[in-house]
C-alpha cells in the first residue's frame, strides 16, 4: 500500500465513487420527481376535475365565480378512495390545482386566493380544459401533489428499471474509469520505477547508470535533468581522479628530485655546496608553488577566496604589470606591447588577484613565443565591461586541444611543457580569479599562427 501506484488508484476511486453516485443518485431523484409528475398530469388522475370544470364553463361561459366554486370541485374529487382524495373526508385534499383562463391568468386555487400569472411553459405542462373543441382554460396541478401520490404496479416497476439502468451504468463507468485511471497511473510510475532503479545503481557507485527519456512531460524532464546530473558526476569523479594522479605525479618528480640530491650529498656523491644547496632549494620552492597553487584552486572551489573589491585605475594597472614582464620579453627576444584608449573607465575587481591573472596569461604566453615573436596586451570598453585580451604570435593550439586550456593539469606537450617549469594551473588559477571576481574568460587560437586570452570585467558603478 506504499506503492504511489496504489495510493494514486485509491484516491482516484475516492474521486470516481464520489462523482459518479452523486450524479446516480441526482439522476435518480429527478427522474424520480418528474415521472411523478408527469403521471399525476397525464395519469387520468384528474380526468374528473377536467370535466366538472368544463361542465362549470358550459353552464357560465365564464370563469366568474369558480373559486367558490372549487370546495364543491374538490368534494367532488374526495368521493371515492383512489380518486385522489383521503377519502376519510378528513383534512385537506392530498391534491391540489390551480385553474388559469387561456391567457394565463390563475382564475382558482385550491389552496387559497388566486392570484398571478402562469408561465407558458406551465401551461404547455397543464391539462387543457375544453368546451366544444375550444379550450377554455388549463388545469394546472400543484408541485407538491406528484411527491404525495401513489403510483400504479406498471409505473413502479418503470421507476424502478430506471433507478436500476442508472446503478448499472454507474458501475460501468467507474469500472471504465478504473481500467483507464490504471492503465494512466501505470504510464507515470513505471518511468518513475526506472529512474529510481537508476538512482539507486549510482547510490551503489555505478555512475554509468541513466534513466530512459520517453516523451516531454514532467517526469521526461526529469529523466533528462536526472541523466545531465549523473553525467556531471561522473565527469566530477572522473576529474578527482585524474587530478589525484596529476597532483601525486607533480608532486613526485621535484621530492625525487630533491631526494636524490640531500641522499648524494650525505653519501659524499656530491659534495654540499652553495651549488647543490641551491639546486635542491629550487626543488622546494617548485614544492611550495604547487602546493599553494592547490590551496588557492580548494579556496576558489569553495567560495572561500577572499577579495578586496575596488575601483581600479586599468590603465594605470596594466602599465606596471608589462613593465614588470619586460625585461624577461627583452632576454628572450619579444616584443611586447600595450593597447589601450585614453582616458579610460575603472573597473571593480582586486587588484592582488588580477595581477596574478595577468602574470599567469603573460607567463604562459613567454613559455611558447619563439625569439623574435610578440606579444600584444590590448584593452576595449564595452557596454559596462571592459575586456582585456592577451595575443600571442605563438604555435597557437589545435582545435580538439582548445575546449581543455582551462583544465586543471591538462597539457598538449607534457614534455615541454614541465621542461619550461609549467605546472598545468595557471590557466585554471586565471579562470578562478577572474569568475570569482564575478567576470569570464575565454581563449582563442589558431594552430601556426597564436593564440588570445581574453577576460572581461564590470566597469566600476563609481565611474
Amino acid at each position: 500500500m506504499h506503492s504511489l501506484f496504489w495510493k494514486g488508484m485509491l484516491a482516484f476511486l475516492a474521486v470516481i465513487l464520489v462523482a459518479v453516485g452523486a450524479v446516480a443518485l441526482l439522476s435518480g431523484w429527478v427522474t424520480e420527481i418528474e415521472f411523478r409528475r408527469y403521471a399525476s398530469s397525464h395519469g387520468g388522475m384528474w380526468d374528473r376535475q377536467v370535466v366538472e370544470l368544463a361542465a362549470y364553463y358550459a353552464e357560465y361561459n365564464a370563469w366568474g365565480g369558480i373559486q367558490d366554486a372549487l370546495p364543491t370541485t374538490q368534494g367532488m374529487g374526495q368521493r371515492g378512495r383512489g380518486e385522489g382524495g383521503r377519502g376519510d373526508g378528513k383534512g385537506p385534499p392530498e391534491i391540489s390545482f390551480r385553474l388559469a383562463d387561456p391567457e394565463g391568468r390563475i382564475v382558482g386555487d385550491t389552496d387559497g386566493f388566486p392570484d398571478g400569472t402562469a408561465s407558458q411553459a406551465e401551461l404547455s405542462s397543464g391539462i387543457p380544459v375544453e368546451v366544444k373543441d375550444q379550450v377554455v382554460g388549463y388545469l394546472l396541478p400543484s408541485t407538491r401533489t406528484p411527491a404525495s401520490l401513489s403510483l400504479d404496479q406498471p409505473q413502479t416497476q418503470f421507476l424502478t428499471r430506471v433507478h436500476t439502468a442508472l446503478w448499472i451504468a454507474a458501475l460501468s463507468a467507474t469500472a471504465v474509469a478504473l481500467i483507464v485511471g490504471g492503465l494512466l497511473f501505470r504510464s507515470i510510475v513505471a518511468p518513475l520505477r526506472r529512474l529510481t532503479t537508476a538512482s539507486q545503481a549510482i547510490a551503489e557507485g555505478d555512475l554509468s547508470a541513466r534513466a530512459p527519456v520517453q516523451g516531454r512531460d514532467e517526469v521526461a524532464q526529469l529523466a533528462d535533468a536526472f541523466n545531465w546530473m549523473a553525467g556531471r558526476l561522473a565527469r566530477a569523479q572522473e576529474a578527482r581522479r585524474n587530478q589525484t594522479a596529476d597532483v601525486a605525479h607533480e608532486l613526485r618528480t621535484p621530492l625525487a628530485v630533491l631526494q636524490g640530491a640531500l641522499e648524494a650529498m650525505l653519501d659524499g656523491v656530491y659534495p654540499t655546496d652553495r651549488e647543490n644547496l641551491l639546486a635542491a632549494l629550487a626543488q622546494v620552492r617548485t614544492l611550495a608553488r604547487l602546493v599553494e597553487d592547490l590551496r588557492l584552486l580548494a579556496l576558489a572551489d569553495a567560495g572561500q577566496l577572499r577579495l578586496h573589491m575596488a575601483p581600479l585605475d586599468l590603465g594605470a594597472f596594466l602599465r606596471e604589470i608589462v613593465e614588470a614582464h619586460r625585461l624577461q620579453a627583452q632576454k628572450r627576444e619579444v616584443n611586447l606591447a600595450l593597447e589601450m584608449p585614453s582616458p579610460f573607465p575603472l573597473v571593480k575587481a582586486d587588484r592582488d588577484r588580477l595581477a596574478q591573472v595577468m602574470g599567469n596569461l603573460l607567463g604562459n604566453a613567454l613559455r611558447y613565443v619563439p625569439e623574435g615573436g610578440s606579444i600584444t596586451v590590448r584593452v576595449m570598453s564595452q557596454g559596462r565591461e571592459v575586456i582585456v585580451s592577451v595575443a600571442d604570435d605563438g604555435p597557437g593550439v589545435s582545435p580538439e586541444d582548445l575546449p581543455h586550456l582551462f583544465e586543471r593539469f591538462w597539457r598538449g606537450d607534457r614534455t615541454r611543457r614541465r621542461a619550461t617549469g609549467g605546472s598545468g594551473l595557471g590557466l585554471t588559477i586565471a579562470r578562478s580569479l577572474v569568475e570569482a571576481q564575478g567576470g569570464r574568460i575565454w581563449a582563442q587560437s589558431v594552430e601556426g599562427q597564436g593564440s588570445t586570452f581574453t577576460f572581461a570585467l564590470s566597469v566600476s558603478s563609481g565611474t
